[in-house]
């Protein structure tokens, strides 16, 4: 498994035995999507690229490197951001154990 300090995204590897074994899954790509560990890594990298851009005051971050992830798993970096933007809106949408929102956890321990 690949996981994210920054991003709330990982990346699985299929370990069942099937067609596809040893490979991966990226958490914001669809499930049928398999990648190699490269690609996966590149993923969640690029999901970590783009939030700490967008935590930053003027939204900056090198994009000559997101594009290139992002070409590893055949996305421009705007499709990443899409994806990631609609896995975030369902966060949005499924309160917590406390009946709280993720957005509003997640704003408050920005502050």
């Amino acid at each position: 498994m690949i996981t994210s300090d920054v991003a709330h995204e990982v990346a699985f590897r299929i370990d069942v035995p099937e067609e596809h074994r040893g490979r991966w899954v990226l958490s914001y790509l669809p499930t049928y999507r398999r990648l190699t560990r490269e690609q996966a890594m590149a993923g969640v990298v690029l999901a970590e690229m783009i939030l700490i851009g967008l935590l930053r005051p003027r939204g900056e971050f090198d994009e000559e490197v997101a594009a290139l992830h992002a070409e590893m798993l055949g996305l421009s970096v705007t499709d990443a951001m899409c994806l990631l933007a609609l896995r975030q809106s369902g966060r949005d949408r499924h309160p917590d154990q406390e009946g709280e929102s993720v957005r509003s956890a997640s704003r408050r321990a920005l502050r």
